[in-house]
């Protein structure tokens, strides 16, 4: 077993913003950056920003590839090359965190943190392994050294380091690149092929291969300049329950994600499925008749509760039986650019259980793939031309706590990355029998348009200035 000791010191953060230590800490170096907001736009208590990464798990061919930069954690090295899930496994298994006595930090401050793409449901379901193999599944997770710990509440930041002294960061001057350029943007498939693989899935379902089936669709266009201005455009435009700023090995992945994945906290599993979409208005005369039509709308109703039902089924996969709860139900919760409906769900953890399993039993969410799942991830396999990537996976945390099962994740929507000097999003749409192939196009146009509008600021950090993409 390896145990690491936190080390903490807090610090008046009220001259400081997450963003000004980012640039000043972090800047052009491999970071995270994770901030919430709630469903009103109110900011969330926690700000986290995280770097000098000490170890690094990545998935390669399905197999986990371990790279450490600590000499305490060389022993991790013997699982590289073990399947994934399992190598993960046995890592969390053998790596814990101790809090520092002094204080009582919240477990998001003992954790690994990153993404896991789409594709991991092939190794997660045997029976998807030939729709999604090995070669697509793509993950990374981190274990920083270092961790700013913004407490909003109370105007305190807290350094945390995993070091046997604590010394102090010491801020550089910064000055953020002024600019990047995004080139014209490719969509695949186009909107006459999204349309037509919607009737096509249509038929497929009338046949009774599948109640509803979320097809989707790739943005893609050529990209320079600061990937991180392009974060902070975006989360002025849409404030979400999960913004993220990942910088990490050949991928910087950002977001702001309005969709819990899976949550587990004190023993308590939570799930909130979002279906359910309309745009938001100019008035608000006209947003509240949107919402009440959303409501109203029987097909919105009708897929709604059929995601409830596979929220409650996965819930129950790992729940102590009995517990599986619905605590909101169909409730409209408003967004920068649109609205959802959504349910909450929660239950009790079964004795046994770790992080993995919780992550098994959910991954990949049901409101990103369709039902009966399985079924309809093979057909978003034979139907997406291609790999999803880090699209509809899940980003967030898994805790490190002795003794106890701590992880927040959310849905990988919402959200870009860029990569080998290309820049991509994706967005999709729940089609079932009755659906209109055009307005399917036009949700996955309603759902990216935040992105879109990130995309068109141009010129300094605080230029606000447009242009059509």
């Amino acid at each position: 077993m390896i145990n690491l000791q936190q080390k903490a010191t807090c610090l008046p953060a009220d001259t400081q913003t997450p963003v000004s230590l980012y640039l000043s800490l972090i800047g052009k170096e491999k970071g995270i950056m994770l901030e919430s907001s709630e469903v009103d736009g109110r900011l969330g208590r926690y700000s986290l920003l995280a770097w000098d990464f000490r170890l690094q798990l990545s998935c390669s061919e399905g197999k986990l590839r371990v790279k450490t930069l600590d000499d305490r954690l060389d022993g991790l090295k013997e699982m590289q090359g073990m399947d994934f899930i399992q190598g993960v496994r046995s890592v969390l298994a053998e790596l814990k965190v101790q809090p520092d006595p002094a204080f009582q930090l919240p477990p998001v401050t003992r954790a690994v943190y990153g993404y896991l793409g789409f594709g991991l449901g092939g190794l997660l379901e045997p029976r998807l392994a030939e729709v999604l193999p090995p070669e697509e599944a793509e993950a990374q997770l981190v274990l920083p050294g270092r961790i700013l710990l913004f407490d909003h509440l109370h105007h305190n930041c807290y350094y945390i380091c995993l070091d046997k002294e604590i010394a102090l960061p010491k801020p550089k001057p910064c000055k953020a690149r002024s600019e990047f350029k995004v080139g014209s943007v490719s969509t695949t498939p186009s909107q006459e092929e999204y349309q037509a693989r919607v009737s096509d899935i249509k038929e497929l379902i009338r046949q009774g291969e599948a109640i509803q089936v979320v097809l989707s669709t790739r943005f893609s266009a050529d990209f320079r300049g600061d990937p991180f201005l392009v974060y902070r455009h975006l989360r002025r435009i849409n404030p979400s329950p999960y913004t993220f700023y990942l910088n990490m090995e050949d991928i910087t992945l950002m977001g702001s994600s309005p969709e819990l994945m899976v949550k587990c906290g004190q023993d308590v599993l939570q799930l909130r499925p979002i279906a359910g979409t309309r745009h938001r208005a100019e008035s608000e005369k006209e947003d509240e008749r949107l919402a009440e039509d959303l409501l109203s709308d029987e097909k919105e109703r009708a897929e709604h509760v059929m995601l409830v039902d596979l929220g409650r089924n996965d819930l129950g996969r790992m729940a102590v039986g009995g517990s599986v709860e619905v605590d909101k139900f169909m409730r409209v919760e408003r967004f920068s650019h649109v609205m959802h409906m959504t349910s909450y769900l929660s239950a009790r953890l079964k004795e046994g259980l770790d992080a993995l399993e919780v992550i098994r039993a959910s991954f990949p969410a049901g409101t990103v793939s369709g039902a009966p799942k399985i079924r309809a991830m093979e057909i978003i396999g034979e139907h997406e031309p291609a790999p999803r990537g880090p699209y509809a996976g899940a980003i967030g945390w898994i805790g490190l706590d002795k003794d106890s099962v701590n992880l927040d994740t959310g849905i990988t929507i919402r959200s870009l990355w860029i990569r080998d000097g290309k820049i991509h999003w994706q967005a999709g749409a729940g089609v079932v029998f009755d659906s209109v192939p055009e307005k399917e196009w036009e949700e996955c146009q309603n759902k990216a348009m935040a992105i879109r509008k990130a995309l068109t600021f141009t010129g300094g950090p605080d230029d606000f200035a447009h242009r059509q993409l």
